[in-house]
C-alpha cells in the first residue's frame, strides 16, 4: 500500500530543483512518514514549514529538505497512487471492462475500485471492495466529494448486477458515509428490462429517504459495445421511445430532488433526438464528466457572443472537424458549416454503433473517415479521444493517424474558445 512516489518532472528553479530532487526519483518518505498515495502528500505538505524528502536514487538514499515557504515544492508525481492500486472484485454484467476487445493498451483493462481515485480524479466507485479501514480513512481525513456507482437499492437485484457479496454492504457504507458528511455524487448506469421502470422508482425513492442528501444523481444507460470479449444483450439497450419514456420518469422527480437532479446523460436526449436541455436543467454540471451536459456547455460556450463573433466567415474549406454522432448531434445548429470547413462523423468499428462517445473513438476509424474525404489538408479532433500520450484507444498515436491518412491531425481541447481559434489558424 506504500509508496515509493515517482517523480515525474521537476520544476526550473522550483524549491525541489534546489534541494537537489531529480525527475525518475523515488520519494519514500516525507518528515519520516510513509507516503501511499497523494492524498498523503498534499496533508503532509499541507503546512508551510520546511520539510524532509526521503528520496531513493539508483541505489542510494539520501535527505533533501525543501522549504517550500507558502508554495508548491515544484515537483509533479507520476501516479496519483503509490504501490498497490485497490482493484474491484465484483463481475458486474454490464462491466465496460469485460466488454474490451483484445489488444487495446494495458491500462484500459485494469479495474479500479479505488476510494483515492475517486476523490483525486472523479473515478466512480462501488463501495462493494470498501474495507473498514478505507471507510475510517475517508471519514477521518475528509476525503469529499466521492463519486460512487449505485445502479440500485435493491438489495436481492444489487446482487444480481454487481455478481459480488459486497453488494449489500456497500448501501451500509453509503450510510456511513452521508452520515458522516461526506458529499456524494452517485450514478445509476440504467439497463433496460433490468434496473429501469419500478426497479428505478424505488432506487429514486431511497435515494430521497434512506439516502437523502446524496449531492447529485446522474443516469447513464449502460455501453452497449459490440466485437468484444462479452456482449451484452440488444434488450438492455435504450432506443428513442424508451429514451423518451425515461426521460418522462425522471422529470417527475426533480422537483423532489432539487438541484441535485436526477440528471440524465446526452445520450438519452441524443437517442430521444431532443436538444440538449438549458443549462438550469444540469444543477451547476456536477456531473458533466460523467457526460451529462458535456453538449449543452460546449454549446454555450460556442455561442457566447465573445467567441462566436470572432467565427471566421469563410476560408476553412480545407479544414474538417472530426467527431461521432452524438459530436455532430452537439455541433448542429452552430454555424460551422459556414467556415468552409466539413464534418467528418466516424461510426465506431471497435466498440460498434451503441458506443459513440468521442472518447473512445478509435484511431483507425478517423484514418478511414479521413481517407473518404477529398480535399482535406487538415483535421481537428476532439483531444479528449486522446490519453496523455497523445494515442487513441485502439493505441495509434495521433502522427501515426496523421502518417496514415495523409491529413495534419490536430486535437483540440473541447471548448468553443478552442475550436474558434483552430478555426481561425485554419481560415
Amino acid at each position: 500500500m506504500y509508496g515509493p512516489a515517482v517523480v515525474a518532472a521537476v520544476e526550473e528553479g522550483s524549491p525541489a530543483e534546489e534541494a537537489g530532487i531529480q525527475a525518475g526519483d523515488l520519494i519514500i518518505e516525507i518528515d519520516g512518514e510513509p507516503i501511499r498515495d497523494m492524498v498523503d502528500y498534499y496533508i503532509l505538505l499541507a503546512d508551510d514549514v520546511k520539510h524532509r524528502f526521503l528520496v531513493e536514487r539508483g541505489a542510494r538514499r539520501f535527505d533533501a529538505d525543501i522549504d517550500i515557504g507558502g508554495s508548491e515544492p515544484g515537483l509533479s508525481i507520476r501516479t496519483p497512487v503509490f504501490g498497490r492500486l485497490l482493484l474491484c472484485d465484483n463481475n458486474c454484467t454490464f462491466c465496460f471492462v469485460d466488454q474490451l476487445p483484445s489488444g487495446l493498451r494495458d491500462a484500459v483493462y485494469v479495474k479500479d475500485d479505488d476510494y483515492r481515485l475517486s476523490f483525486l480524479q472523479g473515478n466512480f466507485i462501488t463501495l462493494t471492495n470498501l474495507e473498514p479501514e478505507d471507510l475510517e480513512r475517508i471519514l477521518d481525513d475528509r476525503l469529499s466529494p466521492l463519486c460512487v456507482s449505485l445502479h440500485s437499492t435493491d438489495p436481492e437485484l444489487r446482487e444480481r448486477i454487481f455478481r459480488s457479496r459486497g453488494a449489500a454492504r456497500a448501501l451500509d457504507n453509503l450510510d456511513a458515509l452521508l452520515e458522516g458528511g461526506i458529499e456524494v455524487h452517485v450514478q445509476l448506469v440504467i439497463m433496460r428490462g433490468v434496473n429501469d421502470a419500478e426497479h428505478l422508482e424505488r432506487t429514486l425513492e431511497d435515494l430521497a429517504g434512506r439516502f437523502g442528501g446524496v449531492s447529485s444523481i446522474g443516469v447513464v444507460p449502460v455501453g452497449m459495445s459490440r466485437g468484444g470479449r462479452v456482449e451484452p444483450p440488444a434488450s438492455w439497450g435504450f432506443d428513442r421511445e424508451s429514451s423518451l419514456r425515461l426521460l418522462e420518469e425522471l422529470e417527475r422527480w426533480r422537483d423532489v430532488f432539487g438541484g441535485a437532479g436526477p440528471f440524465a446523460s446526452d445520450e438519452f436526449f441524443f437517442n430521444a433526438g431532443l436538444e440538449a436541455p438549458e443549462a438550469d436543467y444540469y444543477g451547476g454540471f456536477p456531473q458533466a464528466e460523467n457526460g451529462i451536459g458535456l453538449a449543452r456547455i460546449f454549446r454555450d460556450w460556442f455561442a457566447e457572443s465573445s467567441w462566436r463573433k470572432y467565427l471566421p466567415d469563410t476560408g476553412c474549406e480545407n479544414t474538417a472537424l472530426v467527431t461521432t454522432p452524438i459530436g455532430s448531434w452537439a455541433l448542429s445548429g452552430l454555424g460551422l458549416e459556414e467556415t468552409g470547413a466539413g464534418l467528418i462523423v466516424c461510426t465506431n468499428s471497435l466498440f460498434g454503433p451503441g458506443v459513440n462517445i468521442c472518447g473512445l473513438l478509435p484511431g483507425a476509424d478517423v484514418v478511414r473517415g479521413l481517407g473518404g474525404s477529398a480535399g482535406i489538408e487538415r483535421a481537428l479532433l476532439p483531444a479528449v479521444a486522446l490519453d496523455e500520450s497523445e494515442a487513441f484507444i485502439d493505441g495509434l498515436s495521433l502522427s501515426e493517424v496523421s502518417r496514415m491518412s495523409g491529413v495534419r491531425v490536430e486535437a483540440v481541447p473541447v471548448s468553443g474558445a478552442a475550436l474558434v481559434e483552430a478555426l481561425w489558424r485554419s481560415g
